[in-house]
């Protein structure tokens, strides 16, 4: 069997998200629970993972939840880090070069094109007045890597998903060299899946004595106060599915 917790995972995260994980398997003495798995020891593609049938929990994105993934995982849950939307839900911060001009045709740096919180948020308007236009796309393959390339005027304009942009102002210097300039709209937080046909109710009711049982200064460190929710599942599939990036 196979657990990650990969998509908020750092150097400066790993300990606590470890110490999370004990947590959640002391609290889940029934349930067969492997030790996790840190995002370099995942095999690429992650979606290969998140699809085995010995998966036993892992948290992926709302863009392959809707995607690649739909109908072929079961929905467990879904963390909230107390980013003050609706619960369970969250945003992307939208950072720019300070010298970037935002009313003409813009250089975007996105994680990739599987991501809601680097990718699919650009297709709305907000922080804007209508959805800005792009002249050039830079894939980076990670939000830190976005950051980099806005900060070092490689591209005009990036977007952060909000957890991480809380981790990354405290552990990485790029974050001063950029101009916040709003939030995007927000939508369903990242979720928790397990294997399709795994009954979701023993995992759920282990994550919410594991969240109870963390203390706030770690629950700080992983990216903010935390709190386990149950969406609606179609709350994902309504979100649209963004063309993929084609400059």
């Amino acid at each position: 069997m196979i657990a990650s917790l990969p998509m908020y995972w750092r150097a400066e995260t790993a300990a606590p998200w470890r110490a999370f994980w004990a947590r959640v398997q002391a609290a889940s003495p029934g349930l067969d629970l492997p030790g996790l798995t840190p995002p370099e020891d995942i095999p690429q593609p992650w979606t290969d993972h998140w699809l085995r049938p010995d998966l036993a929990l892992s948290m992926t994105c709302g863009l392959p939840f809707r995607t690649a993934l739909k109908g072929r995982v079961t929905y467990v849950g879904t963390l909230d880090f107390g980013l003050g939307c609706a619960a369970g839900h969250y945003w992307s911060q939208v950072v720019a070069h300070p010298g970037a001009d935002l009313s003409g045709p813009l250089r975007l740096a996105y994680n990739s094109a599987d991501s809601q919180s680097g990718w699919a948020v650009t297709q709305s308007a907000p922080p804007f007045d209508a959805a800005p236009r792009f002249g050039a796309v830079l894939e980076t393959g990670s939000h830190a890597a976005s950051l980099a390339a806005v900060a070092g005027g490689r591209a005009d304009i990036a977007y952060l998903d909000a957890v991480t942009w809380r981790l990354l102002g405290r552990h990485d210097p790029n974050a001063a060299r950029v101009r916040p300039v709003g939030r995007s709209v927000a939508t369903p937080g990242l979720p928790f899946i397990t294997a399709t046909g795994r009954d979701p109710a023993p995992l759920r009711a282990a994550l919410e004595r594991a969240i109870a049982a963390t203390p706030l200064a770690d629950q700080d460190r992983l990216g903010g106060r935390l709190s386990f929710h149950l969406l609606d599942p179609a709350a994902y599939l309504a979100v649209p599915v963004p063309k993929p990036p084609a400059i």
